[in-house]
This record gives C-alpha cells, structure tokens and sequence, in this order.
C-alpha cells in the first residue's frame, strides 16, 4: 500500500474507535454535537479520495466512513456501536485486499495506450514518410494492452510496448521503463542461455561467438568461430523467421539483419539440439542444457560487437604514429555549453590539436562515432566547421509550425514540409592534407547520425563500419505515463527541399551509405571474441596508413 492509502486506513481506524467510544460518552452527556462528529471521517475520506484518486481495493475503507454516518442519522448507542465495528471490519478488510490485490493501485495500461496512440497518431512526423497504417496498428496491439492490463502484468505492458515501437523503425521511438522491469521483460522474452550466441558472417555461414569457455558445448568442441548449421533441427534462415525481432527501432532493414541471428540462441525449452560443423567439416549435434536466461549473454554480446574506446569524451588516443582517434560518445561538451548553444571554447580546445597534430606529421584521424547517443546541434558544427571544406554548407532546416492546428505545415500533395529556418556553417578544412575515417555503428543515432551524414559529403573522409548508422534524426517528443515513458520523432528535421534528413522511408534503405563496409568474418569473431581486440578500430587506423585503401 502507498503511505496515503496507509494513512487514511489508519485514520479512520481510529475514527472508528474514538466513535465507539463516543456512543457510551454521548448518552451520559447529551448534546446533539456529537451528531457533528460522525460526519468527519466521511468527509476526510473524500478529502483524501480527492488527492489521491479512488481505488477500487479501498472500497471498505470508503464504505467505512460512509457506514459511520448511521451515527448523524440516529441518535441510537447500540446503532452507533454496531457501525462503528462494521465498519472497523470493511476498513481491516479493505486493508487485507490492498495487499493481496495484483491490481490495488495498478496502472490503467489500456488508457495509457490510448493516450498514447492518439498523441502519436497527431504528432509522429514520419506518418506518411513510413507509411503507417494506424488503424491496423490499434487493431493489433489493443487487444494485446487489454490483456496486460486484466493480468495487471508490468512486463506484458512493456512488451506490448516494446512490440508497438518497433512497427516505426524509427531509434526515436521507443519505451522508456526501470532498469529492472526491462530487464524482466528482456529475460521473459529473449528466451534461454544454452553457452553461446550466434552471428551470420559475410559469407553467409552463422557461426558460434562469446562461446562459455567452461561448459557443455565447450567440451564438444565448439568454439568462438565454430559453424552452427542447424537448431532444433531447423536452420537458421528458419528459425529466425520464426523470432520476432525484439531489437529497438533500427531504421535500416541491413542493422536488423546484422544481428538477427543473434536470437536464435535463446531458442528452446530445458534443452536445445545444437547442429555444428566438426574439426574435420562433419555435422555433430549436441543436446545442450539451459543454463539460464540469455538476455545477460545477448546484451554481452551486444557490447563485444558494439564496442567503442573506453574512455571520457572527447578523448585522444594514438593509433600509431601517423594515425590518431577522437571519441565522440556524446554530442555533449558540458552542461552549459549544451544549454546556451556555446561552444567556441570546446572548438578552440580541438582547433588548437588539429593544428598541433598536423604539425607532428599526423595525416590520419579516426572520429570514433560508435554508439553515440546524440546531443546539441551546435556541438555538431563546431566540429564540421574545423573540418569540412572551406566554404559554406547547408547543415539542415526547420519545420514551419502551425499555430492553429497545433501542427507542423505538410503538404500531402508532395509528402514534404514546409521549410522553415535552415542552418549553415563555415568549413574551415583544418585537415586538408590528411584523410579521415568516421567509425559507426548501428547505435550511432540521431546527432551522431546527423554529422555522419554531413561529413559523408567531405571528399577526404570515408564512413566505415560493420554495418551504417541507425538512421534516426529527427527531433523527439515524449509522453510519460505512471510507469514508463513513449518517445518519438516530434519535430521535423529537413533538407532544403523540404524532404525528411537522415529517417529512411518505409523501404528501409538507409539514407546514409558506408563508403567502406568492415568485413565482418573468421578474423573478426576472432579478434573481438578470442583475442579482445578492438577490430574496427584496428581495421580503420589499418585503411588509413595504407593512404586510404
């Protein structure tokens, strides 16, 4: 029970035997002012009723204080007496049920959703662009919300959610929840931990990757790099068919793809027959046994692949000595530089070790942009004015909003936006005798996908990666519920033309394109899952001292 609930209960608990007491009193003092104060529980109970919303497990405490009101009516002691311990049982009873009850105090989820679709369905900016069917869409998931709610399931609700965002495949759109009702919901849904995870190479085979050293496949002989041809007894093609995909909204159907075979190795019950590829090419399979939930492994795994250097923002480091990597983690200088839009002392800072590394002969620069989470618009040009060509350039432009419809201006017969304020930046070409390498991953989103698509245009730069950026880049709306928030794309960001920056549409080609695709085989799963290697940031420090190539 929450502390108010607790309180009124005991109050009235209270009431309810100074009322008792009153009843003997008040026939040996007899005043009708005592009428007065069986009134008072009634109307505290509304009070707090008032604050703290009705509950239907309380519905014997507000009975209580009603039945008390026999007291005003009738100036009888033995009827007095007798509400007074009616209503003392339907209170204790109330506060029985209170912490029995799965629903006492339960979130309504079906009116969160409904909430939440209608906002949506008038905000999201990407509507058309992706082609969204919002009547199929409340067709299939109201049902879903209706029975998380009857079971007053949390994690049902979050994944009902999680399930609704992914329809947009859009990063902006997603379902904030605790850190601990995600993690049930990951470990109810990603299925169990039989030793390993899966991953297709570019080839085309899907091999075993983050393999338990100590376990039951590791004495059959399966190892990081090991062919897996078969789960269950089906292949893998088909067995991730049969998963629905429960990763986040990657825009481009390629990011989906690269990880699909990732679930796969949550499929199962207490044991799963695993089909692999001997030492000398043979199929095996081996019954393995659960070990238990995958969602620790899979998330692991994530980090192994999705690794960027571990250090502060904005960090140097030496790659060798022509070759040095900036980690971007955020587009974030500090607070309050990000609050003001202020960051000519950040752009002094990097100017002035442009120029001293440009000065010690260093020709090559990796921006390691992997799994940067966004950030300030204005921290984006600081760094695009050092180092895009001299001159100037269009970054990206506002939408016009509609005051009276409460709603950015569309034209539907062009499926664009009216073009609003654009912003523009002056490229100073600090690294003009040098070639830069921007690394990303699929987690590099909205500002972090927003600066690679700028920099893409630079002729001496390459976007490399094992596969291109999420591809979400418009600006973000929320609304909280009592047990989560839904974020989504809000505000438009545009191209001059009016037509969306960044988003892919529903065809789900990214927009922004590697100019290098980091070939991701044997002796990738070998560096990052055996050796612990930094691969891709090996791979483009490697590009850059062979001039490019």
């Amino acid at each position: 029970m929450n502390y108010a609930d607790i309180f009124l209960a005991v109050l009235e608990l209270a009431s309810v035997l100074g009322l008792y007491v009153l009843a003997g009193y008040a026939r040996e003092v007899v005043t009708t002012k005592w009428r007065i104060c069986y009134v008072v529980p009634a109307i505290v109970c509304m009070t707090f009723t008032a604050f703290s919303g009705f509950e239907i497990s309380m519905l014997g405490v507000y009975f209580g204080a009603v039945i008390l009101l026999v007291g005003f009516l009738k100036d009888s002691v033995e009827l007095r007496r007798y509400s007074c311990a009616v209503a003392g049982v339907c209170i204790i009873a109330s506060v029985v049920v209170c912490n029995v009850n799965p629903g006492y105090r339960a979130p309504d989820y079906v009116a969160d959703f409904k909430e939440g679709f209608e906002i949506m369905r008038k905000h999201y900016i990407l509507l058309q662009y992706k082609e969204i069917d919002w009547d199929a869409l409340y067709e299939e998931y109201l049902p879903q919300f209706e029975a998380a709610d009857k079971d007053h399931d949390e994690v049902k609700n979050t994944l009902c959610w999680q399930s609704f965002c992914r329809e947009f495949h859009d990063g902006h759109v997603s379902y904030v929840i605790s850190e601990d009702t995600a993690q049930r919901a990951n470990e109810r849904i990603l299925g169990n931990d039989y030793g390993l995870s899966l991953m297709t190479l570019e080839n085309g085979q899907t091999v075993a990757v983050n393999v338990e050293e100590v376990s039951q496949i590791a004495e059959a002989g399966i190892r990081n790099g090991t062919v897996i041809t078969a789960w269950d007894g089906k292949g893998i093609e088909e067995m991730e068919a049969d998963r629905e995909t429960p990763f986040s909204g990657y825009a481009s159907r390629e990011n989906e793809i690269f990880y699909q075979a990732l679930l796969v190795a949550g499929s199962g019950g207490e044991c799963a027959a695993i089909t692999y590829l001997d030492e000398n090419g043979q199929e095996q399979t081996i019954t393995a046994k659960r070990l238990g939930t995958y969602a620790d492994r899979l998330q692991n795994t994530f980090d192994i692949l999705n690794q960027g250097v571990e250090a502060g923002n904005l960090s140097w480091s030496n790659l060798s000595d022509k070759t040095v990597c900036l980690r971007i983690k955020t587009m974030m200088y500090d607070s309050a530089s990000y609050e003001n839009g202020d960051h000519s002392r950040m752009k002094e800072e990097l100017r002035g070790r442009l120029l001293e590394l440009r000065q010690e002969g260093i020709t090559g620069l990796v921006l390691d942009l992997r799994s940067n989470s966004g950030g300030s618009p204005q921290f984006i040009m600081a760094i695009a004015e050092l180092l895009a060509p001299e001159g100037e350039h269009d970054y990206a432009y506002d939408g016009v909003w509609d005051e009276d419809a409460k709603e950015y201006k569309f034209n539907p017969d062009t499926g664009n936006y009216e073009v609003g304020n654009g912003l523009t930046y002056e490229g100073e070409n600090l690294w003009r005798d040098g070639r830069i390498v921007v690394l990303v991953n699929s987690e590099t989103i909205s500002a972090g996908d927003h600066l690679t698509q700028m920099m893409s245009g630079y002729d001496n730069v390459t976007i490399m990666g094992f596969t291109p950026p999420n591809g979400s880049g418009q600006g973000v709306g929320g609304i909280t519920f009592s047990k989560g928030q839904l974020t989504y794309s809000a505000v438009p960001v545009l191209n001059e033309d009016g037509t969306i920056f960044v988003d892919s549409d529903a065809s789900r080609v990214s927009r922004i394109m590697l100019d290098k695709k980091i070939p991701f085989d044997k002796n990738a799963v070998r560096a990052l899952f055996d050796e612990g290697r930094d691969y891709m940031l090996e791979y483009a420090a490697g590009y850059l001292e062979k001039g490019g190539k």
